[in-house]
């Protein structure tokens, strides 16, 4: 719990609230992959960050020019937007995320980037108000 300066309120703190994952990929993928990847990935999220997963929001962007390395061989690119994202989390979350893209993508954890990103309260709306 915290004092905002100057209000004497307590306000409770959230940690990780509202997680957005969205994958992109070089790869092409059927619309079935790509439903398993977005109910695996909801879960993973939900799970790793001890959320309900009616808060999680997963997208994924198959089949985009990317070029990695030098490369253009299989890669993915991902991120991960919340309040509050605590970064105790991103050493474990970054290793679940890698290693299900390598199971359900094929992609080697070594041409996978996972960019964490937390935002603050007032910057995340949702039902027409913000947190």
């Amino acid at each position: 719990m915290t004092h905002p300066a100057g209000t004497g309120k307590l306000l409770l703190e959230k940690e990780a609230s509202m997680p957005y994952l969205k994958i992109q990929t070089n790869l092409p993928l059927s619309k079935k992959a790509e439903r398993t990847v977005l109910r695996t990935a909801s879960t993973l999220v939900a799970e790793e960050l001890d959320k309900p997963e009616d808060y999680v929001m997963v997208a994924i962007q198959a089949n985009t020019p990317m070029r990695f390395a030098g490369s253009d061989e299989a890669v993915a690119f991902l991120e991960l937007k919340a309040i509050g994202l605590p970064a105790r989390k991103t050493k474990r979350l970054s290793e679940a995320l890698c290693a299900l893209i390598e199971t359900h993508l094929g992609i080697s954890p070594s041409r996978v980037y996972v960019k964490f990103i937390t935002v603050p309260r007032g910057m995340w709306g949702w039902k027409g108000d913000t947190f």
